[in-house]
């Protein structure tokens, strides 16, 4: 009886289902209650709640099946992260997982790399700032900035060139985004600003710490993807996406089936991959803090 207990509770995505109501019940006391809470405080958990629903967000393009994709749609109408239209990042993320572009500027929404033409078009200041950003400390300080400013830019200039196509994931956003502030300024009396610069960014800032180090530029295409090894905090914090060759050899593998999957054939992983392994984010940090993780100009493209 327990097994099948299990078994449905699995079926149905139960874990998922736990970890989206807490997320949304935790940002809600944390939103209810910020004038009693420290700086601090609202800056460290929120921008982990925001980063956890933005792993939440990544789920439910791949996953959670188990209802209409109206229902799933609405689940995620909140954009408790602000800045990305939800439909967008559907569209830039299916993009992404042709795994044979990876990395490539032209061709992967969420590549890191520049092509050489555009390298060499940049002024020698611009090229350090987007070196810089290819160091950890670098990442989370202008990291969030150049993603926004590399937002703002593509659409601006699809909406230049007489593109509307994304019009209606930006009404829906939109949509989202007076929702959002009628509960956090009009009900909650959080000030928006105050929203903006104590969670949102931060969530945005902790958000890259998965991505910095994903992928790299490499020949063979399964070796441009990582995997990171991890404690509980980080791998809900990123819903074990840290074990990241494993969601782009299995992108409609659950979150929580990720980590016995990666036990069971670990070793056949790390040879597909290349080896590209880091054993914590603690490692990462120590050789990548003040380091870039890699040239940002795709020389092969």
């Amino acid at each position: 009886m327990i097994n099948r207990v299990v078994d449905v509770f699995l079926r149905m995505e139960g874990p998922t289902w736990l970890v989206l109501t807490g997320t949304f019940a935790l940002w809600g006391v944390l939103i209810g209650y910020h004038d009693s809470l420290p700086w601090h405080v609202l800056t460290v958990f929120g921008g982990f709640l925001i980063t956890l629903h933005s792993s939440l967000v990544h789920e439910s393009v791949h996953c959670l099946r188990c209802v209409p994709k109206w229902f799933r749609v609405s689940l995620f109408f909140l954009p408790l992260g602000v800045w990305y239209p939800y439909f967008l990042y559907i569209r830039d993320h299916t993009t992404h997982h042709r795994d044979a572009n990876l990395t490539d500027p032209a061709r992967d929404p969420e590549s890191f790399y520049f092509s050489q033409d555009d390298w060499l078009r940049m002024g020698p200041i611009l090229r350090k700032i987007m070196i810089a950003n290819q160091t950890f400390a670098g990442r989370m300080v202008l990291g969030p900035f150049i993603a926004l400013i590399r937002l703002f830019q593509t659409e601006g200039q699809r909406v230049w060139r007489g593109d509307r196509s994304n019009l209606g994931a930006w009404v829906f956003h939109a949509a989202g985004l007076i929702a959002l502030w009628i509960i956090i300024s009009v009900f909650a009396g959080m000030p928006w600003w105050l929203y903006i610069v104590l969670i949102a960014l931060p969530g945005l800032s902790f958000s890259l710490i998965r991505s910095f180090i994903e992928h790299r530029a490499a020949e063979d295409p399964w070796h441009r993807t990582a995997i990171v090894e991890t404690g509980p905090l980080f791998s809900l914090l990123f819903l074990n996406n840290n074990l990241h060759v494993v969601h782009h050899k299995h992108p409609a593998m659950k979150w929580y089936e990720i980590p016995g999957y990666y036990r069971q054939h670990r070793l056949e992983i790390l040879e597909s991959n290349g080896g590209f392994l880091f054993r914590s984010y603690g490692e990462v940090i120590r050789r990548f803090l003040f380091r870039p993780v890699f040239e940002p100009v795709q020389k092969s493209a």
